[in-house]
């Protein structure tokens, strides 16, 4: 029987390994749920089954045979697609040109754009779907756009198609409808589909077959009537078990609330009614696209507030952008420094006082010497090192992470909100950004964190609140009253109704 097969695959990072001899099979006809908690290797095995990344160790077969994936591009050449979470749609092209990318229809030199819209036509008529192929793609909706993408993937030929976290942006009935053209498109045309998500309810409904992975290993395997919910869940939640904060520090003396917010709705943000005091850290944490990130993007002036109401030591705020936020007090760190932090070519120095240049000015000139011996204080006072004066890439992670919370302190914000905080940065630097952390809240600042390790939360936060599906509705509870199985238990548990 033909299929898609991975047998032993492992992967290392900067030798620490990520995956440790994954065995996975995908069969044409069948849906194939692939869960884990953050970090459990998801993405990574997803990106060497669809051609992104190469394994280390491990065989990979289609139909029995051996392949060799060095790009996506070979990887559909073997009939292999995936459509990640983020769309690779072009937002300005058409349907049909979307359609056709890549493998446009020519003669003479020009697109046969009439042949291109013609055949679109059909092919979205033949896949149940009634879409203005002329429409530009920045028009549709987003189960739309992720039914172009994998019609698109499928029109490559592909016979097994990964689809990663498809239904992290849909409602309810949304998800439904596009899992059950997904459903249908597997059965009538004999594709194998790989499904990664959180979204366990939803995505059950269309499995065949459900594989868990934990620390990068296969905890759980199960197919047909043996697939269980619950038993998914105590194989996600199973590696914490046993897992309890070493001590007990003692409680800091927190201030008053200094930020309220309710019903706060937004961009993917469903509802969220959170309080945060001065002198404390308060930890936010779910699963991938529970709304977290949305909510500290929300609070910066970075996405829409659609609903609901956020209050600043008492008085009502409302962000229209990052400055508007900054001239508040607020100070954010992004869970991505490459691509939305620093300035990659600018010096450390530069980085560092961005955000508050206009307190330099002099007669209308930048006072570069006083804003530079202000930027060195502050990297020296937390440890920074490495060329400072050199283009900020050329710094390693932990550093690059420093920069920017040398901005934060320079900054001198009342409210720092900080997106995983030592995302990519080795075990040194972690524990000088724990100290950097604890010097802002002991400075009477308010702190909310989001961070997807478990461990850290309980390091560093005095209460940690849950989001689920865009929702953050309970009270955070004490760090005490945490283990890491039950921060676990609580992003998996079903949303409330």
């Amino acid at each position: 029987m033909s299929s898609y097969k991975a047998e032993g695959i492992t992967k290392s990072f900067s030798g620490v390994g990520v995956l440790h001899g994954i065995d996975f099979e995908v069969r044409p006809g069948t849906i194939h749920g692939l869960f884990g908690h953050n970090g459990a290797g998801k993405s990574t095995l997803l990106k060497i089954l669809a051609g992104a990344q190469p394994q280390d160790d491990g065989v990979l077969t289609v139909d029995g045979g051996v392949v060799q994936l060095a790009s996506p591009r070979e990887a559909l050449a073997q009939g292999i697609g995936c459509v990640y979470q983020e769309l690779r749609l072009i937002p300005n092209l058409t349907v049909a040109e979307n359609l056709f990318l890549g493998r446009e229809v020519t003669l003479g030199g020009f697109k046969c754009t009439a042949e291109m819209k013609n055949y679109s036509k059909t092919l979205l008529a033949s896949y149940g779907l009634n879409i203005d192929v002329t429409r530009t793609v920045k028009g549709l909706s987003h189960p739309e756009k992720q039914l172009i993408e994998v019609i698109a993937n499928l029109e490559g030929k592909a016979r097994f198609l990964f689809l990663d976290e498809p239904t992290t942006a849909l409602d309810g009935n949304q998800s439904t409808e596009l899992l059950a053209h997904v459903r249908r498109i597997a059965l009538e045309r004999n594709i194998g589909v790989v499904l990664v998500s959180h979204k366990l309810d939803e995505v059950l409904t269309v499995c065949d077959e459900a594989t868990v992975l934990s620390g990068g290993r296969v905890v759980y395997y199960a197919a047909g009537t043996d697939v269980s919910k619950q038993a998914i869940v105590d194989a996600i939640v199973g590696d914490a078990h046993g897992k309890h904060i070493a001590a007990q520090r003692e409680a800091r003396a927190v201030g008053d609330v200094f930020l309220r917010v309710q019903g706060l709705a937004g961009k993917r943000l469903k509802g969220a009614d959170i309080e945060a005091r001065r002198g404390e850290v308060l930890g936010l944490y779910g699963l991938v696209g529970s709304g977290r990130t949305r909510f500290l993007r929300t609070l910066y002036g970075m996405e829409p507030v659609v609903a609901g109401t956020i209050e600043i030591a008492g008085k009502p705020y409302q962000p229209t952008n990052p400055k508007h936020a900054i001239g508040s007090g607020i100070a954010f760190l992004t869970e991505e420094r490459k691509i939305d932090g620093f300035i990659p070519l600018m010096s450390s120095f530069q980085n560092v006082v961005l955000s508050t240049l206009i307190k330099y000015r002099r007669n209308g000139f930048v006072d570069i010497a006083g804003a530079r011996a202000a930027a060195q204080r502050t990297l020296t006072s937390i440890g920074t090192r490495g060329r400072l004066d050199a283009p900020t890439k050329s710094l390693s992670g932990g550093n690059q992470q420093k920069v920017l919370l040398g901005r934060i302190i320079e900054q001198n914000a009342n409210l720092v909100l900080l997106d995983e905080p030592t995302k990519g940065v080795d075990i040194g630097a972690k524990s000088d950004i724990y100290g950097i952390i604890r010097r802002l809240v002991d400075e009477g600042r308010c702190i909310v964190v989001v961070s997807s390790e478990e461990e850290e939360l309980v390091e560093i936060c005095d209460r940690i609140a849950i989001f689920q599906h865009g929702y953050c509705t309970t009270e955070p509870k004490p760090v005490g009253e945490w283990s890491l199985a039950k921060l676990r238990e609580a992003a998996w548990a079903p949303a409330a109704a």
